[in-house]
């Protein structure tokens, strides 16, 4: 019978670069392939599939580079069941995994005891994989029962068979994240049988006051615990947009509630997550991107999700909606009218909106260089993305905007040149070359000194 053993391994970084390894060594009676996932806080893929030279039925030495403890998980599977299995390994530390035949894994190494701590306490009934959590229906007791207990039998085997320290500080705080996301659980988003049954009030009570329980540092989230936390935060801020666990809550809602519930990196971990699921839905709208840009303060979230907005983006070069779609003075002009009116010559476009600060603040320093620039034969258009007439009319009075130069497009979110040109956020900029094709569909903002010498090398041709 053949055997798949597959390895995940967690991360909680974004940039992979480490100066310490772990390593493993894996002992099979078939030849197989490992894979190995690595999973970052924000849910983060970059799975990779590594083969290894199959000699003397084993392994070569896997290594895994890491400054941290992490958790690996390991699926042993076979034609009829998947077992799946636990181990927490340290830089430095060499553990040796042993597959017979029958799928039954075993730890070997130095710290053996240790890395078959998490398998035990499988066996007894409180594991962390297979976790009670996703069986109880009752009150919060039940969670600081299961807690208590999990600590006593940490403290019992690590008295008797000596585990280092900072292993008994790891599992000590990954029980405390299982404990409170185990308290969520009736609320996850992944639990279908919240459908079936009624929750009963002392629960729903007792989660008004879970917000105290969040306090594990961005460092260890980032570290060690991963996207079990980005859950447990998803979770409970979906209790606090909807108060009905049998519905999940728009995307809109949540999100709202994110701003105003939560705070400083909970809420720049939370915020990105919503906005990485939404994406997948088409359900985010640029005011989404520009209340994030504003209130986040965790500099690598922002860069995230400005990758994803850049990966959206796409060759915008053959625009085809033919409706008429953009207003000026009572007029309505179609994308083609725009490149029409503005031809023979390179044409900067700036999509804003009077509610975005980003955007106001760059048009001001784009009417600067547009002096320079217009004489020189560059057109400055500028598009407003505005749902109300009154508040583009009021803004652009207020910026000293030319009016022949500006154009309102309303209904952003249900326009077809809008999605065609991926308007998911302001400010935006794309610049159209004297032929009416689209040459940077995402142009560098008046502020960035490149847009300058882009336009100095578009004027030399």
């Amino acid at each position: 019978m053949k055997f798949g053993l597959y390895f995940y391994l967690i991360f909680g970084y974004l940039n992979l670069s480490y100066a310490q390894n772990a390593y493993i060594k894996g002992n099979c009676e078939t030849k197989e392939t490992l894979y190995i996932s690595i999973q970052n806080e924000i849910g983060v893929n970059m799975s990779k599939e590594l083969s290894f030279n199959y000699t003397q039925n084993k392994y070569e030495i896997i290594t895994l580079p890491i400054e941290e403890p992490q958790l690996l998980y390991i699926s042993a599977s076979s034609k009829d069941k998947i077992s799946f299995y636990q181990a927490i390994i340290f830089p430095n530390d060499t553990i040796e995994i042993n597959k017979n035949g029958e799928g039954f894994i075993e730890y070997l190494g130095k710290n053996k005891a240790e890395y078959m701590f998490l398998f035990n306490l499988e066996e007894m009934g409180l594991g962390i994989y297979n976790t009670p959590e996703n069986e109880c229906k009752g009150c919060p007791n039940y969670y600081e029962e299961l807690l208590k207990k999990r600590n006593e039998i940490l403290k019992k085997f690590s008295d008797s068979l000596n585990f280092r320290p900072q292993f008994n500080d790891f599992v000590k705080k990954y029980f405390y994240l299982k404990h409170i996301w185990g308290w969520l659980q009736l609320y996850s988003f992944f639990n279908k049988e919240t459908k079936d049954y009624n929750i009963d009030k002392q629960y729903l009570d007792s989660l008004k006051s879970f917000k105290k329980y969040l306090t594990l540092a961005p460092t260890e989230i980032k570290k060690l615990y991963y996207i079990s936390y980005a859950n447990t935060l998803k979770t409970y801020n979906r209790f606090l947009t909807e108060n009905d666990y049998k519905k999940v809550p728009p995307f809109e809602k949540q999100f709202e509630s994110g701003t105003k519930n939560f705070e400083g990196y909970n809420r720049d971990l939370l915020l990105t997550r919503l906005l990485k699921d939404a994406f997948k839905k088409n359900e985010v709208k640029p005011e989404h991107i520009t209340k994030f840009l504003e209130i986040c303060k965790t500099t690598e979230y922002i860069d995230y999700i400005n990758d994803i907005l850049k990966k959206r983006i796409k060759n915008t070069s053959d625009i085809t909606d033919s409706n008429k779609v953009f207003y000026q003075n009572g007029n309505r002009f179609s994308w083609a009218d725009l490149i029409d009116k503005y031809k023979n010559k390179v044409t900067y476009f700036d999509f804003w909106a009077s509610w975005c600060a980003p955007c106001r603040l760059e048009i001001e320093k784009s009417i600067k260089i547009e002096k320079e620039f217009t004489k020189r034969g560059i057109n400055f258009v500028y598009v407003s993305i505005d749902d109300k007439y009154d508040s583009w009319t009021d803004a652009k009075k207020h910026l000293n905007l030319k009016e022949k130069d500006n154009f309102l497009l309303p209904n952003v979110s249900e326009s077809v040149v809008s999605k065609q040109l991926d308007l998911i956020s302001i400010p935006r900029y794309i610049i159209v070359g004297k032929n009416g094709q689209v040459i940077n569909p995402n142009a560098p903002r008046p502020s960035d000194p490149k847009l300058l010498q882009i336009f100095d090398e578009l004027l030399k041709k």
